[in-house]
């Protein structure tokens, strides 16, 4: 199952590489949970020689001053429950448990199952992880539902350059639905990550920081659906008026205190790159949102999925209903190459007409049925305006409408 997940969602390789470079400078949690789970080091990028270990060493730097900066967040938030949204395969439970917090981390599946795991072998089984889809409402909040009563602090990080307009307002409506019912706040350094790289990189790589934030961006752009989207927000007023509308309050809080956070990525640079550092990034901030009146429903489907296919000779209809996203996703995948293997199919055609919501996972599912088919092999069939206006978003409807 781990390859359709990985298929379906190839972003989760990424959370890999979180985990291999904080175990890379030595956190220690991270090292054990990289043993336990076998992890090969950094994955490829299209990088070699010099300008590989150059981008390894920026990475390191943003990743391990991410990973403090999130746990700094959540501590001054001063909820004792947490809900970490793609949560990855960071030490972030250890951390937080060892401090007195109640802990639940969300995503996709095959990190969550990876988790649970480590969980049982590592945190006596009391750290709890679970599939949540950030676009999936319920999921979002049945993961919220496992902590004790009380205001939660959501966490979200390194997500949001993944993720459509689309999916970005379904993910948004799911964070502020949990707040308007819980209180509390999220926290999150998305907003405003490509800064952190790029001022980073301008230090260590004597200016090339633009070169190796479009060096990342290019990767960002394998890892996403395969139709490329203009950005979401073009601009941090757009971003705040965005948030706004959806019922949250927005606080943007300067990174001050670089210097005493101990990173040991920083103790490996010259004085002088520390100072740029620290001088650079008090010009960029962490955001903290909270509830502020009735948060926007969070419609973005019932939460379940549901295919009836039938075939006839090497044509095969799928009937699609509910929610495709990164949870059901792997599913669709798996019904098209179990009918495939049975008898080979040469024509598919997905019937859309009760399908309430899909997100990037799904359109890459029927973009690998559409290109192992071939063009006028692979159709779609009574497509309703909801997913119409997605597959328009992304530029979907080129490929498969056009």
């Amino acid at each position: 199952m781990n390859e359709l997940y990985e298929l379906t969602n190839p972003v989760f390789n990424t959370a890999k590489m979180t985990l291999t470079l904080l175990s890379a400078v030595g956190n220690e949690d991270s090292i054990a949970i990289e043993k336990a789970l076998g992890f090969e080091q950094m994955p490829h990028v299209d990088a070699q020689g010099d300008e590989y270990a150059l981008l390894k060493r920026i990475g390191a730097i943003t990743i391990e001053l991410r990973y403090a900066l999130a746990n700094r967040m959540i501590e001054q938030a001063g909820n004792r429950n947490v809900l970490d949204l793609a949560c990855g395969y960071t030490p972030k439970a250890k951390y937080l448990m060892d401090r007195g917090y109640h802990y639940v981390g969300g995503d996709l599946p095959a990190v969550a199952e990876d988790m649970d795991r480590v969980s049982r072998e590592l945190l006596g089984g009391k750290a709890i992880f679970r599939a949540a889809d950030v676009t999936n409402a319920e999921s979002v909040a049945a993961a919220a539902a496992l902590l004790p009563e009380g205001p939660v602090t959501i966490d979200c990080e390194g997500l949001v350059a993944y993720l459509d307009k689309n999916e970005v307002a379904a993910m948004v409506k799911s964070i502020a639905a949990v707040l308007a019912d819980r209180g509390g706040c999220w926290v999150t350094t998305d907003f405003e990550s490509d800064n952190c790289f790029l001022v980073i990189a301008q230090a260590v790589s004597a200016g090339q920081g633009e070169k190796f934030l479009k060096l990342v961006e290019s990767q960002v752009e394998k890892k996403t659906a395969d139709a490329a989207h203009a950005p979401v927000f073009a601009n941090n007023e757009e971003k705040i008026a965005f948030l706004q509308s959806m019922g949250l309050a927005v606080e943007r809080r300067p990174i001050t205190g670089v210097a005493d956070m101990g990173l040991r990525t920083l103790y490996a640079c010259t004085p002088e790159q520390r100072q740029a550092i620290a001088a650079a990034l008090e010009k960029i901030n962490v955001w903290v949102m909270t509830p502020d009146g009735a948060a926007k429903t969070a419609g973005t489907g019932t939460g379940g999925f549901a295919i009836d296919q039938s075939q006839d000779g090497d044509g095969l209809v799928m009937r699609l209903s509910g929610r495709l996203d990164s949870i059901s996703a792997p599913e669709l995948l798996a019904a098209f190459r179990a009918a495939d293997g049975e008898s080979a199919v040469k024509d598919v055609t997905a019937d859309l007409q009760d399908l309430e919501y899909t997100s990037s996972a799904g359109l890459r599912v029927m973009l690998i049925m559409y290109k192992q088919l071939g063009q006028g092999h692979f159709r779609l069939l009574h497509v309703n305006d909801t997913v119409g206006a997605i597959l328009r978003d992304t530029g979907f409807d080129q490929v498969f409408l056009g």
